[in-house]
């Protein structure tokens, strides 16, 4: 596309560059290392989103029969091509980067491990915290049990396991596992060894005791390749005028529980009888997206890798900037009335917020309170303030938008938790999305 010499660089192809300096930020090496790992979970993660709604949304324009090609001057055929070829070519360079952050990690005395690197001692610690954290939380599913593909979860890896017997007695069996993540931590350190950190990641603590998950069925070799699922998440609302806008956001989030496939990512490493049983029991066509990928997906996770090392190793966390006028002031609402005040995040600390709605919540001078939210957080304690304020006799008023890109779910909580408390909410407007906040 870039030898046509558009006037306008198409949004999704000007978002992949936007997305590929993030990348540039992981290869950095002026930037510390344990930071240019949490760059590789941030462009992961843009990833992921980017297929959940821009790609599941050229797909969707593919798929009207017998309109144009062209959309407000968009080929969605063309752009998905140029898609494929710029994300196979930042793929590669994304692996090459975790490369070399492994190597820095590795001069450091940190060493990313998997199950075959385990040493006598390290195992008998993985076995207890694979006994003790892991398996209770691991629910096998027989592949040729398999009906469709309804169940994967999207944002979620899987394990795809091969059994066998090593005298071939037996014929193979094929299973899918669920990685844990939102459960389990996804990176387990193991006890230090000559002063070396050692850590491992929750697929391989799996891997090493699959034989104990699947005990009861009498093999012997075992071998597990991970899998990643992903879907349309776009809304779907519709123009029925009996339903609220909270319900049509609702209804709309549970169809993206099986929203459309729109990328299935495997290890190439898999055989090619497991691949092809794996796509046949879920079936999974060539417009699918199938992708051969590298042995771990869902690298979102490293946002949270273990801060571990020295502190040369990672930026040292951010003190706020103290506020001259609001630092140790008795009353914010006093200090507003003398002059503005400005507030710049996240050089500020947001407790001054937090405060002057606590503070409004019980002044008696204070009878309203009109605010509008985007995203929440899961204890909000923004929330806990206008409840608060509620139950003091404030009149509160809360413009929520529903449509916060997933966020959705738990803003319609928020909002049903509001309401129930007798504060009054504005459910975003249809037709729009208020970005403010």
């Amino acid at each position: 596309m870039a030898k046509e010499n558009l006037k306008f660089i198409n949004r999704e192809i000007s978002w992949l560059h936007f997305n590929d300096r993030v990348l540039q930020e992981a290869a950095d090496p002026l930037n510390p290392v344990l930071e240019r790992i949490k760059f590789l979970g941030i462009y992961s993660n843009n990833r992921d989103e980017f297929y959940r709604v821009r790609v599941a949304g050229l797909n969707r324009m593919m798929d009207l029969k017998g309109k144009s090609k062209e959309f407000e001057g968009v080929n969605p055929e063309k752009v998905l091509k140029h898609i494929v070829r710029f994300e196979q070519e930042q793929q590669e360079k994304f692996e090459q980067i975790y490369r070399d952050i492994r190597g820095e990690l590795e001069k450091s005395g940190i060493f990313i491990i998997d199950e075959r690197g385990l040493g006598a001692e390290q195992g008998s610690f993985v076995k207890k915290y694979f006994h003790e954290k892991v398996q209770p939380n691991l629910f096998p599913v027989m592949i040729e049990n398999i009906q469709n593909a309804s169940f994967l979860k999207d944002r979620s890896i899987y394990l795809a396991v091969q059994m066998r017997k090593k005298d071939r007695s037996r014929k193979d069996n094929y299973a899918l596992v669920k990685v844990p993540t939102s459960t389990v931590p996804r990176f387990l350190v193991l006890p230090p060894e000559n002063e070396r950190c050692h850590i491992i990641l929750l697929d391989d603590v799996i891997r090493y005791c699959l034989g104990e998950v699947f005990s009861v069925l009498d093999y012997d070799e075992y071998s597990a390749y991970t899998i990643k699922f992903t879907r349309d998440a776009e809304l779907d609302l519709d123009n029925d005028v009996s339903k609220s806008f909270l319900h049509q956001v609702a209804e709309s989030l549970e169809k993206r529980k099986t929203g459309q496939p729109v990328r299935f990512i495997y290890d190439s490493e898999m055989p090619d009888d497991l691949l092809a049983a794996l796509t046949r029991q879920l079936k999974i066509g060539k417009k699918d997206y199938v992708i051969s990928g590298a042995r771990y997906h869902n690298f979102k996770d490293f946002m949270g890798f273990p801060r571990v090392g020295g502190k040369e190793l990672a930026y040292e966390p951010f003190q706020p900037l103290p506020h001259r006028h609001l630092d140790g002031a008795r009353n914010i609402l006093d200090v507003v009335k003398e002059r503005d005040v400005l507030l710049h995040f996240p050089y500020h600390s947001f407790k001054n917020v937090l405060d002057l709605m606590r503070q409004a919540s019980i002044d008696p001078a204070v009878r309203s309170i009109k605010i509008t939210l985007y995203r929440l957080a899961n204890n909000s304690n923004v929330i806990n303030a206008l409840i608060n304020a509620a139950r003091n006799g404030k009149k509160v008023t809360v413009f929520l938008e529903l449509q916060a890109r997933f966020d959705e779910e738990a803003n319609i909580h928020w909002s049903e938790k509001l309401q129930e408390e007798g504060v009054r909410v504005i459910q975003g407007i249809p037709g729009f999305k208020v970005h403010c906040k």
